[in-house]
């Protein structure tokens, strides 16, 4: 059963998946200032990349916000004071909190989304997808800043091989595996 619904503002996708015991729920929150992005591409978005890793059984949940929310996040959890684009907030870490299978919440800041997708020189959409891939990886516990990055650039390039096999109409080149500008062309660049 699919289904889409209009809350305080917020448009909210809800898109559960059954296949015999497996079960996929995702859930798309955007303030109205987004009304560009299409909550169904994000949800078959993230859908794809949960089937592509394996993830059958997990809840996720992206929400996307404005700098000044990100920000404050970033500072009550990370300790930084500044926007960010995306932050994973794993649920499978630590005591469980209810679900019956948590993945977990990304948080995207759609006002650096914007300002990542002009310097880059492609679309908003294309941004949000590439920092869902990013997130994703986050939430399935790979950790480029403490971890030895083979590790995280293999995870992200064996995904990024399974997507392809898929017809998406955005393939991310993934932020850890290819050098900054290689794989972000900025604009006339």
């Amino acid at each position: 059963m699919d289904g889409s619904f209009l809350v305080q503002g917020r448009f909210r996708l809800w898109t559960p998946l059954r296949k015999g015991v497996r079960f996929v729920n995702i859930l798309v929150d955007m303030p109205g200032e987004a009304s560009d992005l299409s909550a169904a591409r994000i949800e078959q978005f993230a859908r794809q990349l949960l089937e592509a890793a394996g993830e059958w059984e997990a809840e996720l949940s992206i929400s996307l916000v404005d700098d000044a929310t990100i920000r404050r996040l970033n500072r009550d959890y990370r300790g930084i004071d500044a926007p960010t684009d995306v932050l994973s907030f794993s649920l499978r870490e630590g005591e469980p909190v209810g679900q019956a299978y948590p993945l977990g919440d990304l948080v995207i800041s759609v006002d650096t989304v914007r300002r990542q997708a002009a310097a880059y020189g492609h679309s908003v959409a294309d941004e949000v997808e590439e920092l869902i891939f990013h997130g994703f990886l986050h939430l399935l516990g790979y950790d480029h800043d403490h971890d030895d990055p083979s590790l995280w650039r293999r995870a992200e390039q064996e995904l990024i091989e399974t997507l392809k096999q898929r017809d998406l109409s955005f393939i991310p080149k993934g932020l850890i595996n290819t050098s900054h500008d290689s794989k972000r062309e900025k604009k006339g660049g």
